[in-house]
This record gives C-alpha cells, structure tokens and sequence, in this order.
C-alpha cells in the first residue's frame, strides 16, 4: 500500500489535476481521524480529484455547514498536518492528508461494493449505508471483504477504489464526447451523484448503466443533447450528460479483474 497508485484516468484537453507525491492510501490513517475530520478529507478528495479547486464555500455547500465552520475544521487539519492553503485560499491534501483521506474512501467504497454485490442493495441505498458504516470495519475487515468481492477496481458506479490498481482510463465526459463516436459508460461523477440524489435513478430509467454503449446523435439545445442507447434515442440535460464519463471505443481498455461492475442496474 505503500507505493504510488496510477491516476485513474485522464482529461482530455485539459491539464490533469495536480496530486502530491507519497503515499497512495492508508486506511489506518483514516481510522485515526475522528468522524468530522474523514467527512471534511472525504469532501475534498472527492472534489479534487474531479478537477476543480477546493475552496471552503464549496465544502460548506457539500457538507451543509457554513463557511466559518469549515474554514475552523480546516485550520486543524492544517496544524495536524494534512491539508495546506494556497494563496488563493483554496485547500490541496498533503501526502499525509492525501493518504488519509484516500483510506476513507477506500473505506466507502469497498463496503459500497460489499452492499451492492453481497447484500443486493441498489447502488443509491449502497451510498447512503456505507457513509454511515464505513468507518466501522477494521482494516482486516475491510481487506477480508476486499479479497472475498474478488479485489474489485472500482465502487459500484465506476468510481475507483483506491489502492485497488486500477489502470489509467482515458475518459471524458458525456456532454462533450463528439457525435457519432461509440463509446462505453465508464464512471458516474462522485461530485454530481452528490448533487443530484435522483441522478442514478434517472441514469436507470434511460438504461444509461456501466458498460452500455452510447453513442451522440446531436445537440438538443443548449442544455441537452440526443444519445443513442440500445437501439432508441433519448434526450438528456447537460448537467446529467456532464455527469456520466466514457470511454470511446477505439480506445484500449484497461481490462476488469472479477468483481469490476460492467452493466449493474441502479
């Protein structure tokens, strides 16, 4: 666990997100935080590794909280280590904060994985379970299901699972993939399934699942384009187009070991 993890996978046209060096992940850094601090490292992993900047408004509209409350959580995190500011004011994990927080997601979602492969649970009750349970399992808990689930690269909506070894993907998202290009779903945005609760169930409606072929007819409007899903055309907005990454075709794949989802229902 101890050697750097491969970027999941790559923006085209875009600079990638900057990440520290060091550790890929540590879960008994995550046991040792308390509850509020893994929230707060959760947060801002998932944020950042979307590609936007982490900036105290926006973890107090994802956590719900107001700013100064934020702004007061991450001055401890700061004196403990694990997160610094930029000039900007803006937060970027340390190695040691990158580290933790990735071992709280590792958390998640393994038992996310767990709940949906195991226990049958559909993928939006999954989330909600494991954020309450996650913090729970030990670590040989945790890597006891890990190996029972068969070392599954990525939670039951595409996203990876740290630690896990999953190659890098070249992805981009749905809203700006070309018309007439085929390509394979491969992730539904951590950030947007946030945001939007009812995404994966619309997502399900419209047979839009891991692992489906789709392909872009054209624009809609400017706020929806047409996709060809299974032999019909259905439109969606741009915000759940935005969501939804994928992987053309003609690209190589980087290959599922047993237990990595291809087309789960949510």
């Amino acid at each position: 666990m101890g050697s750097p993890e491969p970027r999941p996978y790559r923006y085209p046209g875009r600079p990638r997100p900057e990440r520290p060096a060091g550790p890929a992940v540590s879960v008994a850094a995550a046991a040792a935080l308390s509850q509020t601090a893994a929230r707060y490292l959760e947060a801002t992993y998932y944020i950042s590794h979307e590609g936007e900047a982490v900036r105290p408004s926006r973890l107090a509209e994802w956590l719900g909280v107001s700013a100064p409350t934020v702004t007061g959580v991450m001055q401890r995190l700061h004196e403990q280590g694990l997160v610094e500011f930029n000039r900007d004011r803006s937060l970027l994990l340390t190695p040691a904060g990158e580290a933790a927080s990735a071992g709280v997601v590792r958390q998640h979602r393994v038992v996310e994985r767990w709940l949906t492969d195991a226990l049958g649970l559909d993928w939006t009750t999954a989330d909600q379970e494991a954020g309450q349970m996650s913090h729970a399992f030990s670590e040989l808990v945790l890597e006891r299901i890990f190996q029972s689930l068969g070392r599954p690269l990525t939670c039951p909506h595409g996203n990876e699972i740290p630690g896990a070894g999953l190659p890098e993907r070249e992805l981009e998202n749905l809203y700006e993939l070309p018309a007439g290009i085929p390509a394979l779903i491969s992730r539904i945005s951590e950030v947007a399934e946030h945001e939007a609760p009812q995404l994966l169930q619309l997502l399900d409606q419209e047979g839009l699942h891991l692992g489906t072929r789709v392909e872009v007819r054209h624009a809609a409007g400017a706020d929806a384009v047409t996709v060809l899903v299974g032999g019909r055309q259905t439109a969606l907005g741009f915000r759940a187009a935005r969501a939804v990454w994928v992987q053309r075709e003609d690209r190589p794949s980087p290959g599922a070991r047993p237990g990595t989802p291809r087309s789960r229902r949510a």
